[in-house]
């Protein structure tokens, strides 16, 4: 087997009273605790940073080499008081062991081994145990020293276990977890966990930078605050009709309120795939968000081949692999863009339909079209032009399919609801503003 960036190894004592327990083994286990704890605070084995040995910040006397969930080391009352309830809930409690071993070089080469113990009690063992399954982390009982042999290979000793019943059970009641082994996508994590921790400054940390620059692009353009909200666009009618669509539905299923809509609680299928079509729309018709999102997709796949990387050092199948930090990201930009768009339409809804495009926005767009390509005419010749049906070169009719079809929407559909949209409103806008 190839060298690893890190070496996990895990085991467990079933609690005294676990169901899947050997009667005769409880009294094996009587002085478990102790010998455990005696073994983890052990000096002798104890990495001392050359730093804190020649200022003296290590005092034997006050610090034992146990590191808490704080992050902080125990001292000697810490300790026995630690043992004492660990052996009385190690009565209902499995005890878990964890040992972890990083590449003595790759620590060295990118962090200080009390900085990683830091990260070890605040960060990695904390979603370790969420990985898990575990629901309530203060309710986890854990600490861990870290020990070198005579190789000089330092590794991390971590015990854990319940205070309290802390995993669900089918019934959504919590209870102790009956089991006690761990299954191969608790390691794979740990591993990468510990990776990332180590490296995080050199490489996760401007990775994640990239991501959520592009993701606070994205937020920009979706923004109304900006003011370069895409989504009143004179030049799609049909989107806008959609959008006048959703606003009605949100409205009918009484889904609008003061506060603002969170896409990811809509139950209503319709009201869902509509604003996904709206989203669709939105992309397909705007060269500037496409182009924003093969910025963000090129970060995230930088980002996954980062994680993938590590996963090949730690003898790890890319398949296997935990992408859940990219998922999250692509997740949250999904969630923030079909917000925008329900809210929009929540918005426009209730200030009424004079927000919606009528058939004097639609002239309009056509009228700036046609005046970009014949500026020799005046505004006023063109609008008269359009008025007037008797004038081929610029007839209605013909500019409102042209206008259309460029949308790249279907253009039969899209003619028919026009038609009746414009039919309905040309006698009542006799005078156009330009």
């Amino acid at each position: 087997m190839n060298k690893t960036n890190v070496i996990v190894r895990m085991d467990y004592k079933l609690s005294i009273n676990n169901i899947d327990r050997k009667k005769n083994n409880s009294v094996k286990e009587s002085n478990y605790v102790n010998r455990m704890i005696d073994y983890f605070i052990d000096d002798k084995k104890r990495i001392i940073n050359m730093l804190d040995y020649f200022t003296g910040k290590i005092n034997k006397e006050k610090e034992v080499n146990l590191v808490l969930e704080n992050g902080k080391y125990a001292s000697r009352e810490e300790i026995d008081k630690r043992k004492k309830y660990i052996n009385k809930q190690f009565q209902n409690s499995n005890i878990w062991q964890i040992i972890i071993s990083p590449d003595k070089k790759l620590v060295e080469e990118n962090i200080n081994w009390r900085e990683l113990e830091l990260k070890m009690a605040k960060e990695i063992l904390p979603r370790v145990f969420k990985k898990m399954g575990f629901k309530d982390i203060n309710k986890i009982m854990y600490q861990f020293s870290l020990h070198t042999n005579k190789e000089s290979h330092p590794h991390f000793h971590i015990s854990f276990l319940e205070k309290a019943p802390n995993i669900l059970d089918s019934n959504n009641n919590l209870k102790y977890r009956r089991s006690g082994k761990f299954n191969q996508s608790i390691i794979r994590f740990i591993k990468q966990e510990v990776n990332i921790a180590i490296e995080r400054e050199k490489k996760f940390k401007p990775y994640a930078t990239y991501i959520n620059k592009e993701l606070d692009e994205f937020k920009k353009y979706f923004s109304p605050n900006t003011k370069n909200f895409v989504l009143y666009n004179i030049a799609n009618v049909l989107l806008e009709e959609k959008i006048l669509e959703l606003g009605k539905l949100l409205n009918e299923r009484e889904i609008i309120s003061d506060s603002k809509i969170k896409f990811g609680s809509i139950k209503d299928e319709t009201i869902k795939t509509l604003t996904k079509e709206i989203k669709e729309n939105i992309f397909q018709n705007s060269d500037e968000l496409e182009l924003r999102k093969s910025e963000f997709n090129s970060k995230i796949k930088i980002m996954n081949d980062y994680i993938c990387d590590i996963g090949k050092k730690n003898n790890i199948k890319e398949k296997n692999m935990d992408l859940s930090y990219t998922k999250y990201k692509e997740n949250r930009l999904d969630n923030y863009i079909l917000n925008a768009i329900v809210n929009h339409a929540k918005y426009n809804y209730k200030k009424g339909s004079d927000k919606y495009l009528n058939s004097n926005d639609v002239i309009q767009s056509i009228i700036l079209d046609n005046y970009k390509k014949n500026i020799d005419y005046s505004k006023k010749e063109i609008v008269h032009n359009h008025l007037d049906k008797n004038k081929l070169k610029y007839k209605m009719q013909e500019n409102v399919k042209s206008a259309i079809k460029n949308l790249n929407l279907e253009l039969e559909e899209a003619t028919k609801e026009f038609e009746k949209l414009f039919s309905k409103d040309i006698d009542k806008n006799k005078e156009i503003t330009i």
